[in-house]
């Protein structure tokens, strides 16, 4: 398909879950749409080393269901994985819930087979975790949300099924104090933290109203912290946890704590937390914003914007535009969701936001895009977080390896 595409210059866009936020698998004009779905075989499951070689289709959730038979679990956990497929995971460079304690696809990814777009199949389907034998060449593919080729198969190095887990709920007062809960969870909990996830009052109250979720703690709060430990021994995590926090009680840090080790109310927590997406489009019409940005600035972020949007009249007076303002996210590895809910898409509110609030990320050191991508949307950002140099490398590969421009065309890198 790739190599008649090729050669008669026709664009080919593939698919997967369409589960993504940032309209990188969306044709735009008369492209072939190219669907992995019923790619979906395990390959192979080495249960020795821990390693899977699994067909791009494979559904996140029930390649993970695959493995957990064998002692086992995918390392990359997202609240799509019931949609989404490992093959747009990898194209995305997808980083997940528990990016903390397992990391990147960059790492976990051994090896993958990909059709290049003249059709020919590159073939780096590599089991081995050491490999110093030339260029790591996957790695160019794994974010590049197929401009570069079509993934079709993946060799991921799994992690152990945990044995013993908990989860933790803190009630805190302002954001300062959940910057220095984090810092005594990894000095206290080491090794088996897993998660730790934010999110302020406004986004508790949008899910208790809209998905009839109730909070997870009793009291309201300006910011609720979620912790979650994996390990293999239940009663040292216990007392792992246990002293961590009388630590967080003894600092002044927390106003409330919860903790939960039933099965059930784990799952209820984590639903909870993966909820506030679906609850704020329920509110109005939300333009999601998917950053990494030091935590020292996130915060900053928040009061910025609301600055922003007061000073344009589009926030904070009566018949505003925008109703909320709200931030969520995974601090352990600062990758930070801005939504701004208004009461129609685009418009004035995009073009007060835009560039204006990239622009502000990429001078606090930050990424225009953490974990969504650039897709359709974001590539024309790119400068404000990558320089010239490192934008005319990417186009430049980009043209050695699709010089006709077929895959995936008019997104990423070239819109930067």
């Amino acid at each position: 398909i790739l190599a008649y595409c090729n050669e008669h210059k026709i664009g080919v866009v593939t698919q997967g879950g369409n589960s993504g936020t940032a309209g990188g698998a969306i044709a735009r004009q008369s492209e072939v749409i190219l669907s992995l779905r019923d790619m979906n075989k395990v390959r192979d499951l080495d249960v020795i080393s821990g390693v899977v070689v699994v067909e791009s289709g494979c559904v996140l959730a029930e390649l993970d269901a695959h493995v957990r038979e064998s002692g086992y679990i995918v390392p990359v956990d997202l609240g799509a994985k019931k949609r989404c497929m490992i093959g747009g995971n990898v194209s995305t460079n997808a980083g997940g819930l528990r990016y903390l304690r397992y990391g990147t696809l960059h790492g976990n990814v051994l090896g993958l087979e990909v059709v290049l777009a003249d059709g020919r199949i590159l073939d780096a389907l590599f089991s081995l975790k050491k490999d110093s034998s030339g260029y790591d060449v996957k790695q160019l593919f794994i974010g590049a949300e197929g401009t570069l080729g079509v993934v079709t198969a993946v060799s991921i190095a799994l992690a152990p099924k945990p044995r013993s887990s908990q989860i933790a709920v803190l009630g805190l007062s302002d954001f300062s104090k959940i910057q220095k809960a984090f810092v005594l969870a990894r000095q206290n909990l080491g090794e088996i933290i897993s998660a730790f996830e934010f999110w302020e009052r406004r986004c508790n109250e949008l899910v208790v109203q809209y998905e009839k979720n109730p909070s997870p703690l009793a009291d309201p709060h300006e910011f609720f912290v979620m912790i979650e430990t994996r390990g293999s021994f239940e009663r040292h995590d216990v007392e792992k946890m246990d002293a961590y926090l009388e630590v967080l009680s003894a600092e002044g840090l927390v106003e409330e704590t919860k903790v939960f080790r039933d099965s059930d109310e784990m799952e209820r927590t984590w639903l909870f937390r993966s909820q506030m997406a679906e609850a704020h489009a329920k509110s109005g019409c939300m333009h999601v914003y998917d950053f990494s940005l030091p935590s020292r600035y996130q915060h900053d972020l928040l009061v910025a914007v609301k600055t922003h949007l007061t000073n344009a009249g589009l926030y904070g007076v009566a018949d505003a535009p925008v109703r909320d303002v709200t931030i969520f996210g995974h601090i352990g590895d600062d990758n930070i969701h801005l939504q701004v809910v208004a009461d129609e898409f685009g418009g004035v509110v995009e073009e007060v936001m835009e560039p204006w609030v990239y622009e502000w990320v990429g001078g606090h050191g930050g990424s225009v895009a953490a974990e969504h991508g650039l897709g359709m949307h974001k590539g024309k950002f790119l400068k404000y977080s990558k320089s010239p140099v490192v934008i005319d490398t990417m186009k430049s590969i980009k043209q050695m390896l699709d010089p006709n421009g077929i895959m995936n065309p008019g997104k990423h890198v070239e819109r930067a």
